[in-house]
Protein backbone atom coordinates (compact mmCIF):
# COMPACT_ATOMS: atom_id res chain seq x y z
CA UNK A 1 0.00 0.00 0.00
CA UNK A 2 2.57 2.40 1.20
CA UNK A 3 5.01 1.43 -1.71
CA UNK A 4 2.05 2.07 -4.36
CA UNK A 5 1.57 5.22 -2.73
CA UNK A 6 5.40 6.58 -3.22
CA UNK A 7 5.16 4.94 -6.86
CA UNK A 8 2.07 7.20 -7.43
CA UNK A 9 4.16 10.42 -6.03
CA UNK A 10 7.32 8.82 -8.29
CA UNK A 11 5.12 9.48 -11.28
CA UNK A 12 3.86 12.65 -10.15
CA UNK A 13 6.67 14.10 -9.97
CA UNK A 14 8.32 12.66 -13.29
CA UNK A 15 5.14 14.08 -15.07
CA UNK A 16 5.43 17.55 -13.69
CA UNK A 17 9.22 17.80 -14.21
CA UNK A 18 8.70 16.74 -18.11
CA UNK A 19 6.10 19.66 -18.33
CA UNK A 20 8.14 22.03 -16.76
CA UNK A 21 10.60 21.46 -19.17
CA UNK A 22 8.84 21.88 -22.25
CA UNK A 23 6.64 25.01 -21.16
CA UNK A 24 10.36 26.22 -20.25
CA UNK A 25 11.91 25.41 -23.64
CA UNK A 26 8.70 26.88 -25.20
CA UNK A 27 9.70 30.31 -23.39
CA UNK A 28 13.48 30.10 -23.81
CA UNK A 29 14.90 32.58 -26.70
CA UNK A 30 16.74 30.90 -28.96
CA UNK A 31 18.78 34.09 -30.36
CA UNK A 32 20.60 36.58 -28.88
CA UNK A 33 18.12 39.39 -27.67
CA UNK A 34 20.40 42.09 -26.21
CA UNK A 35 19.64 45.01 -28.77
CA UNK A 36 16.11 43.45 -29.37
CA UNK A 37 13.44 45.27 -28.22
CA UNK A 38 9.82 46.48 -29.58
CA UNK A 39 10.66 50.23 -29.45
CA UNK A 40 13.46 49.39 -31.95
CA UNK A 41 11.30 46.83 -33.81
CA UNK A 42 8.67 50.34 -33.75
CA UNK A 43 10.77 52.30 -35.39
CA UNK A 44 12.18 49.96 -37.74
CA UNK A 45 8.43 49.26 -38.95
CA UNK A 46 8.12 53.09 -38.72
CA UNK A 47 11.26 53.75 -41.19
CA UNK A 48 9.93 51.25 -44.09
CA UNK A 49 6.08 53.19 -43.47
CA UNK A 50 4.29 50.36 -41.86
CA UNK A 51 2.83 50.55 -38.54
CA UNK A 52 2.19 46.57 -36.22
CA UNK A 53 0.65 47.46 -32.85
CA UNK A 54 2.41 46.93 -29.69
CA UNK A 55 2.23 43.33 -28.19
CA UNK A 56 2.66 41.62 -25.54
CA UNK A 57 4.13 38.74 -26.90
CA UNK A 58 6.58 40.65 -29.27
CA UNK A 59 9.80 38.38 -28.44
CA UNK A 60 7.55 35.51 -27.87
CA UNK A 61 6.89 35.52 -32.12
CA UNK A 62 10.08 36.57 -32.66
CA UNK A 63 11.53 33.43 -31.02
CA UNK A 64 9.03 31.55 -32.95
CA UNK A 65 10.30 32.81 -35.79
CA UNK A 66 13.43 31.95 -35.31
CA UNK A 67 12.55 28.62 -34.45
CA UNK A 68 10.87 27.96 -37.68
CA UNK A 69 13.10 28.93 -39.87
CA UNK A 70 16.27 28.23 -38.38
CA UNK A 71 15.44 24.91 -36.54
CA UNK A 72 12.78 23.78 -38.16
CA UNK A 73 13.55 24.97 -42.19
CA UNK A 74 10.32 26.33 -42.42
CA UNK A 75 10.52 27.69 -45.90
CA UNK A 76 6.55 28.56 -46.04
CA UNK A 77 5.65 32.53 -44.97
CA UNK A 78 2.64 31.54 -44.52
CA UNK A 79 3.31 28.76 -42.41
CA UNK A 80 5.78 30.35 -40.31
CA UNK A 81 3.32 33.58 -39.57
CA UNK A 82 0.77 30.95 -38.43
CA UNK A 83 3.21 29.33 -35.94
CA UNK A 84 4.31 33.13 -34.58
CA UNK A 85 0.61 34.04 -34.08
CA UNK A 86 1.81 36.47 -36.80
CA UNK A 87 -0.38 38.24 -39.77
CA UNK A 88 1.53 37.97 -43.11
CA UNK A 89 2.51 40.92 -43.46
CA UNK A 90 3.81 41.27 -39.58
CA UNK A 91 6.09 37.72 -39.61
CA UNK A 92 7.42 39.60 -42.97
CA UNK A 93 8.21 42.67 -41.16
CA UNK A 94 9.64 40.55 -38.28
CA UNK A 95 12.13 38.35 -40.74
CA UNK A 96 13.97 41.83 -41.91
CA UNK A 97 13.73 43.08 -38.80
CA UNK A 98 15.70 39.73 -37.57
CA UNK A 99 17.73 39.76 -40.47
CA UNK A 100 19.20 43.44 -39.72
CA UNK A 101 19.47 41.97 -36.50
CA UNK A 102 21.97 39.91 -38.20
CA UNK A 103 20.06 37.26 -36.36
CA UNK A 104 18.62 35.52 -40.00
CA UNK A 105 21.05 34.96 -42.38
CA UNK A 106 20.64 36.30 -45.90
CA UNK A 107 17.11 34.94 -46.93
CA UNK A 108 15.65 35.77 -50.63
CA UNK A 109 11.76 37.51 -48.57
CA UNK A 110 9.31 35.85 -52.16
CA UNK A 111 5.96 37.13 -50.60
CA UNK A 112 4.28 36.42 -54.03
CA UNK A 113 5.28 33.08 -54.10
CA UNK A 114 4.94 32.32 -50.38
CA UNK A 115 8.45 31.33 -49.95
CA UNK A 116 11.83 31.82 -47.77
CA UNK A 117 15.17 31.01 -49.81
CA UNK A 118 18.20 31.45 -48.96
CA UNK A 119 20.31 33.22 -50.22
CA UNK A 120 22.03 31.52 -54.29
CA UNK A 121 25.59 31.18 -54.28
CA UNK A 122 25.83 33.92 -57.04
CA UNK A 123 23.67 36.64 -55.24
CA UNK A 124 25.75 35.93 -52.14
CA UNK A 125 29.10 36.93 -54.29
CA UNK A 126 26.95 40.33 -55.15
CA UNK A 127 25.82 40.96 -52.09
CA UNK A 128 29.37 40.20 -50.67
CA UNK A 129 30.69 42.88 -52.97
CA UNK A 130 28.53 45.79 -51.94
CA UNK A 131 28.41 44.67 -48.09
CA UNK A 132 31.25 46.80 -47.29
CA UNK A 133 29.76 50.14 -49.38
CA UNK A 134 26.26 49.93 -47.96
CA UNK A 135 26.77 48.88 -44.25
CA UNK A 136 29.90 49.92 -43.28
CA UNK A 137 30.71 53.00 -44.91
CA UNK A 138 27.07 53.96 -45.95
CA UNK A 139 27.79 55.14 -49.17
CA UNK A 140 25.21 56.55 -52.31
CA UNK A 141 25.35 54.81 -55.41
CA UNK A 142 27.03 58.08 -57.31
CA UNK A 143 29.82 57.14 -54.54
CA UNK A 144 30.05 53.41 -54.61
CA UNK A 145 30.27 54.13 -58.75
CA UNK A 146 33.50 56.11 -57.68
CA UNK A 147 35.42 53.41 -56.07
CA UNK A 148 34.38 50.43 -57.12
CA UNK A 149 36.49 48.35 -59.22
CA UNK A 150 36.23 48.81 -62.34
CA UNK A 151 37.29 45.65 -64.51
CA UNK A 152 34.76 46.67 -67.70
CA UNK A 153 36.15 49.71 -68.28
CA UNK A 154 32.55 51.74 -68.12
CA UNK A 155 32.41 55.35 -67.77
CA UNK A 156 31.28 57.00 -64.80
CA UNK A 157 27.72 56.90 -65.93
CA UNK A 158 27.56 53.45 -67.10
CA UNK A 159 28.81 52.46 -63.48
CA UNK A 160 26.42 54.21 -61.34
CA UNK A 161 23.71 52.69 -64.02
CA UNK A 162 25.49 49.14 -63.29
CA UNK A 163 25.70 50.09 -59.11
CA UNK A 164 21.82 51.08 -59.18
CA UNK A 165 20.86 47.91 -61.32
CA UNK A 166 22.42 45.61 -59.19
CA UNK A 167 21.64 47.15 -55.71
CA UNK A 168 18.04 47.15 -56.96
CA UNK A 169 18.12 43.82 -57.74
CA UNK A 170 19.27 42.47 -53.99
CA UNK A 171 16.80 45.16 -52.97
CA UNK A 172 13.98 43.22 -54.75
CA UNK A 173 14.92 40.32 -53.57
CA UNK A 174 14.81 41.37 -49.44
CA UNK A 175 18.08 40.97 -49.71
CA UNK A 176 19.24 44.04 -48.56
CA UNK A 177 18.62 44.93 -44.80
CA UNK A 178 17.82 48.73 -43.37
CA UNK A 179 18.13 50.81 -46.54
CA UNK A 180 15.38 51.99 -48.89
CA UNK A 181 16.09 53.00 -52.47
CA UNK A 182 14.90 55.65 -54.39
CA UNK A 183 13.91 54.71 -58.00
CA UNK A 184 13.40 58.15 -59.37
CA UNK A 185 16.48 59.97 -57.76
CA UNK A 186 18.53 57.02 -56.84
CA UNK A 187 19.56 58.18 -52.91
CA UNK A 188 19.55 55.13 -50.65
CA UNK A 189 18.15 56.40 -47.25
CA UNK A 190 19.48 54.40 -44.43
CA UNK A 191 18.08 53.30 -41.38
CA UNK A 192 21.51 53.89 -39.22
CA UNK A 193 21.83 56.92 -40.12
CA UNK A 194 18.13 58.28 -39.98
CA UNK A 195 17.72 56.56 -36.21
CA UNK A 196 20.52 58.38 -35.30
CA UNK A 197 19.77 62.10 -36.36
CA UNK A 198 18.97 64.43 -33.39
CA UNK A 199 16.60 66.60 -34.57
CA UNK A 200 17.19 69.35 -31.32
CA UNK A 201 14.13 69.51 -29.41
CA UNK A 202 11.81 66.43 -30.77
CA UNK A 203 11.73 63.16 -29.43
CA UNK A 204 9.99 59.78 -30.40
CA UNK A 205 6.61 58.99 -28.34
CA UNK A 206 4.33 56.49 -28.06
CA UNK A 207 0.98 57.39 -28.82
CA UNK A 208 -1.48 56.73 -25.84
CA UNK A 209 -4.25 55.23 -27.75
CA UNK A 210 -2.65 53.07 -30.47
CA UNK A 211 0.86 52.94 -29.24
CA UNK A 212 2.74 53.56 -32.18
CA UNK A 213 5.58 55.42 -32.50
CA UNK A 214 5.60 59.59 -33.27
CA UNK A 215 7.82 62.66 -33.60
CA UNK A 216 7.06 65.41 -31.43
CA UNK A 217 8.42 68.43 -30.17
CA UNK A 218 9.87 67.80 -26.34
CA UNK A 219 7.34 71.02 -25.16
CA UNK A 220 5.10 70.46 -27.36
CA UNK A 221 1.84 68.26 -29.36
CA UNK A 222 1.32 66.36 -32.85
CA UNK A 223 -0.96 64.17 -34.38
CA UNK A 224 -0.92 60.61 -34.21
CA UNK A 225 0.21 59.76 -37.88
CA UNK A 226 -1.70 56.43 -37.14
CA UNK A 227 -5.18 57.20 -35.86
CA UNK A 228 -4.74 61.13 -35.26
CA UNK A 229 -5.09 61.01 -31.72
CA UNK A 230 -2.84 63.69 -29.29
CA UNK A 231 0.63 62.96 -28.41
CA UNK A 232 1.77 65.46 -25.48
CA UNK A 233 5.97 65.56 -25.58
CA UNK A 234 7.84 64.81 -21.71
CA UNK A 235 7.92 68.65 -21.30
CA UNK A 236 4.05 69.15 -21.37
CA UNK A 237 2.74 69.33 -17.80
CA UNK A 238 -0.82 68.14 -16.48
CA UNK A 239 -2.01 71.73 -16.77
CA UNK A 240 -1.71 71.71 -20.47
CA UNK A 241 -2.60 68.94 -21.45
Amino acid sequence: MILGFWFLLLIFFFTATIIYIRKSGDTNINFDAAHINEDSFQRYAKFFGSYIPTDDEFIKKLNSIYIAVIKEHDTKISSIAKKSNCSTEECVLKIRYLKNKRVLGDFYIDTLHDELIMCSEEDSILLEKYKPYIYHSHLQIDEIANILPNKEYLDINAMKDKVFNELNYLDNKGLLNGLIIDDIDRKITYYTIEKKKTNSGFESKHCPNCGALCDVQIDGKARCNYCNSIVNGSGVTKDEV
